[in-house]
């Protein structure tokens, strides 16, 4: 039997979550089941991403530390990463009547992809600075998408699947 040697906490950095974001979203499959779960169920893919990051790297997170991150994590993003998501989703519709559309539309992508980073480096810090000693869920990804967003066993199976 193989087994894993668990790290209990150790100090991240925000830019090799970065890069592992950058890899692991390149995949088509991966970032169309990402996003769904954004649309469907409000899932924050940067703590999905990190959660992924962890399991990776065979980094133990607790249930109530994922609760925490989502906490911090979804208060952020509903004051700014949503709202602006949703400008530039506003904005498309502007496409043929607009002058200087594709350039207005890189700074905002830039913008968003900006506070995509902070999102990282807030669940990076609160990661850090999680004191919680409750047991860790065998898969954390599945923890959150189960039990705090609430996906139904036939969305979440298929999901995993691609996000594997």
């Amino acid at each position: 039997m193989n087994k894993r040697k668990l790290t209990l906490q150790p100090n991240l950095q925000s830019s090799n979550l970065w890069q592992f974001a950058l890899q692991y979203y390149s995949k088509s499959a991966r970032s169309r089941a990402l996003l769904q779960l954004q649309d469907k169920y409000a899932a924050n893919i940067n703590l999905c991403l990190l959660l992924k990051y962890l399991s990776q790297q065979n980094i133990i997170v607790s249930t109530s530390t994922i609760a925490v991150l989502h906490a911090h994590v979804t208060e952020f993003s509903q004051k700014y990463t949503q709202p602006l998501r949703q400008i530039r989703a506003n904005f498309k519709q502007s496409l043929q009547t607009m002058e200087n559309y594709s350039v207005l539309r890189t700074h905002m992508l830039n913008a968003e992809l900006e506070l995509e980073k902070q999102e990282q480096q807030l669940l990076i810090d609160a990661f850090n600075r999680a004191t919680a000693n409750d047991s860790p869920p065998t898969c954390p990804l599945k923890y959150y998408l189960e039990n705090i967003l609430a996906v139904p066993k036939t969305d979440l199976d298929q999901t995993l699947t691609q996000l594997a």
